[in-house]
């Protein structure tokens, strides 16, 4: 795949903790408009690669570009610029702030308080159940819609890429259900997505392609349809 046809590319990235090494010679891409998941265990280097993504750990090696635009030298504060979005289980909400305000602490770069309003009206439509909520406390949400609101607040920017770190992290399986009902319909608008989860049947139903990382390296990589048929995926939770 050409850097043209790539939302996300990433070459050879090393990164380690001390002398330990995480990530080992990664190459991945994220096709434009499509959805791309990771697949793994806990501990196999799926939350080191979404911060070093962010440049929130530094690679030692490798090189990475947005829509073709290389950002290795970039700080994360404008990598988010450039259009990358994270909604990760482990960052979630400000607890003690409205729904409402969750989401205006997402768009904070809007400058058009007209456009901030388009979005919002974008929003409710999409979340109607954070609608309802606009002036509860965040903190006071169940996990499933505490999960909606991590996944609106990052999409109302319109991001490039959207990176979806574990959404099913902890949930009630009706309450997965639900947000992967969400990411459907985020996937039906072609909307650039990395998928970083441990359930695998769930990350399936949703991606066009994906990986599957063990030990910091990448392992297996093909089609949906392919992971699905792989030795990988035995377990529908890696």
């Amino acid at each position: 795949m050409s850097s043209a046809e790539a939302m996300l590319q990433i070459r050879g990235l090393n990164t380690s903790y001390g002398l330990i090494p995480m990530l080992r010679g990664v190459d991945l891409d994220v096709p434009a408009g499509q959805v791309c998941c990771v697949l793994g265990a806990n501990g196999a280097g799926k939350t080191t690669l979404v911060k070093a993504i962010l440049n929130m750990v530094k690679a030692e090696s490798g090189t990475m570009s947005l829509a073709g635009e290389n950002i290795d030298a970039m700080p994360t504060h404008k990598r988010v610029r450039m259009g990358i979005a994270l909604a990760a289980a482990s960052s979630g909400t400000f607890h003690k702030m409205t729904v409402e305000t969750n989401l205006k602490m997402g768009a904070y770069y809007l400058d058009d308080p007209k456009l901030l309003e388009e979005r919002l009206a974008d929003i409710y439509r999409s979340f109607p159940v954070l609608r309802e909520r606009l002036q509860q406390k965040a903190g006071t949400l169940s996990g499933g819609e505490r999960t909606m609101l991590t996944i609106a607040r990052a999409v109302i920017n319109k991001p490039r890429l959207l990176i979806l770190d574990e959404p099913s992290l902890g949930l009630a399986p009706i309450m997965v259900e639900e947000v992967f009902s969400i990411i459907s319909k985020l996937a039906a608008e072609h909307m650039s997505i990395l998928l970083v989860e441990q359930n695998a049947v769930k990350a399936l139903s949703v991606a066009n392609a994906g990986y599957v990382i063990q030990k910091g390296a990448i392992v297996f990589s093909g089609t949906a349809e392919e992971l699905g048929n792989s030795e990988y995926t035995a377990s529908p939770v890696m």
